[in-house]
């Protein structure tokens, strides 16, 4: 069990990485084309798109336990 609990822990701590970096290129191709504040409007919806697709992911798994 606690290595199940592990692996969960490793899996979220990626997720949260790569979630990081696809946010971080958008931001720094965005920023030079677009006006700032919509730039971070993008970025940050984006981001925030992508952890709430990845939290209702996890929980659904979490559900079926």
């Amino acid at each position: 069990m606690p290595e199940t609990k592990r692996r969960h822990d490793l899996a979220e701590f990626v997720v949260a990485i790569a979630i990081a970096a696809v946010a971080g290129i958008a931001g720094y191709l965005l920023t030079d084309h677009l006006p700032f504040l919509l730039a971070v409007a993008l970025v940050g919806g984006g981001a925030f798109g992508l952890t709430a697709l990845v939290s209702a992911g996890i929980s659904r798994k979490e559900a079926h336990r």
